[in-house]
């Protein structure tokens, strides 16, 4: 990133409940906005915007001073601190750029394999606010809410918006990327109890691809599995494969 002009820099703050300033930087305008999101998710949250898009998002729990008798200016501090930070960022052009829906997935799915759930979501809350109806991170997003955070109606509906979402996105013919989205809403069905419902997601996924090793073993676990539409072929072969697809298309 190219180095900045300190001298070509303007605050400007308003002080309370929320932050805001304006950084310029040559024919550039940022504005850094903190602001507390309230006391049922006790969260202070800055963005920087450039021409109205995100881009950087960074978010502190304070629910360690929620109830604490100077809560009002403990949480004043932090926005300010967290404020302050984020300016001397933008002056010194430290922040990240843009990440795209891929740089995301990437860092979620490398948590996903630790085993860290929640801070996958909470990097998924991120990223939908740049990408708000980006159907995998809608897709990973509902399926963890349910799975993490035992919200499961709108794990599930997340999950349901995923596909629709992708649908508009993918043409006829092209449904390979299907089976991850079943993957998910399956789960999300799992997680709130639903065993027939999440086998029913399971196998949609199957019909698309016979040999997706993850659907395979949920469907292991659940101890049921259809039979192929044509026994007498394996599962892969393309002939059941395709008229899977085709079975999948007419029950929806």
């Amino acid at each position: 990133m190219r180095m900045l002009d300190r001298k070509a820099i303007r605050i400007t703050s308003k002080l309370g409940s929320e932050f805001d300033s304006e950084v310029t930087v040559g024919k550039e305008k940022y504005l850094v906005q903190t602001e507390d999101s309230g006391e049922k998710k006790p969260l202070i949250i800055t963005r920087v915007y450039l021409n109205g898009q995100i881009l950087l998002t960074r978010k502190t729990d304070y629910t360690h001073v929620a109830d604490s008798p100077d809560r009002g200016e403990r949480v004043h501090e932090i926005m300010r601190k967290q404020h302050h930070l984020a300016t001397n960022m933008v002056r010194a052009g430290k922040f990240k750029e843009t990440k795209t829906t891929s740089d995301y997935l990437d860092e979620v799915k490398k948590l996903l394999k630790s085993k860290n759930k929640r801070s996958a979501l909470r990097l998924l809350d991120d990223a939908l606010e740049q990408y708000p109806d980006d159907p995998f991170l809608l897709s990973y997003s509902g399926c963890l809410e349910a799975v993490a955070n035992k919200n499961y109606s709108l794990g599930i509906d997340t999950c349901l918006v995923a596909i629709e979402n992708l649908r508009k996105k993918v043409p006829f013919g092209e449904e390979f990327f299907y089976p991850v989205f079943y993957l998910n809403l399956g789960r999300a069905y799992l997680a709130a109890g639903l065993r027939k419902e999440a086998l029913d997601a399971f196998e949609k996924g199957i019909a698309i691809d016979a040999e997706d090793k993850e659907l395979l073993w949920e469907i292991k676990k659940l101890g049921m599995r259809r039979r192929p539409p044509l026994p007498f072929f394996k599962r892969s072969n393309p002939i059941n494969k395709y008229i899977g697809m085709m079975l999948h298309k007419l029950r929806e």
